[in-house]
């Protein structure tokens, strides 16, 4: 599915879903979450990953 039609789809802006795909957005709130997964047939567990800090 293209950004487009998720962004679409979700009534989402294209801008704030090009930031959860490229990392950049702060925070996903979990309704938006949920409904990620809805559209893309997913779990959360496979959008998320664990990524390490610095130390």
């Amino acid at each position: 599915m293209s950004q487009n039609a998720l962004a679409r789809q979700l009534e989402m802006s294209l801008a704030n879903i090009q930031k959860i795909e490229y990392g950049k957005a702060k925070s996903i709130p979990l309704d938006t979450l949920e409904k990620i997964c809805l559209a893309l047939d997913c779990e959360i567990g496979d959008l998320l990953v664990i990524v390490e800090r610095g130390k």
